[in-house]
């Protein structure tokens, strides 16, 4: 079996991988979210829990409206710099999904309903 090489952008993409910069923008990165991390559990319990309600309540208001991960960001008003923040794609994805699959029930629900209305 061949093995199959990699076309232009594939090399241009495994250089910057290599490189020296990329390196440096992964330990600036592990290090902002070590620096972030740190300064939550120096914050006392009381701050803590303000900073997890106000956080959810912005997510969750954003996602239930329907908001793609750029317009997340501008909602918690890390945008565009939060591109960078760890996990927030994963976080906007699980809630679009919950947001979407819930408004598809509801819309079958009366769909459901008016159909049972017109039979009646």
């Amino acid at each position: 079996m061949t093995e199959k090489q990699p076309n232009e952008f594939g090399k241009a993409m495994q250089e910057w991988w290599d490189s020296d910069a990329c390196k440096q923008l992964q330990k600036e990165h592990k290090e902002a979210k070590e620096r972030a991390v740190g300064k939550y559990f120096m914050l006392s319990e009381e701050d803590k829990l303000d900073m997890i309600q106000a956080i959810c309540y912005i997510m969750c208001k954003a996602e239930s409206e329907g908001c793609s991960h750029r317009s997340l960001m501008d909602a918690l008003g890390v945008y565009p710099s939060g591109f960078w923040i760890d996990g927030l794609m994963e976080v906007h994805n699980s809630l679009w999904s919950y947001y979407h699959d819930k408004k598809q029930e509801q819309e079958l629900k009366d769909d459901l309903d008016a159909l049972e209305d017109f039979i009646k």
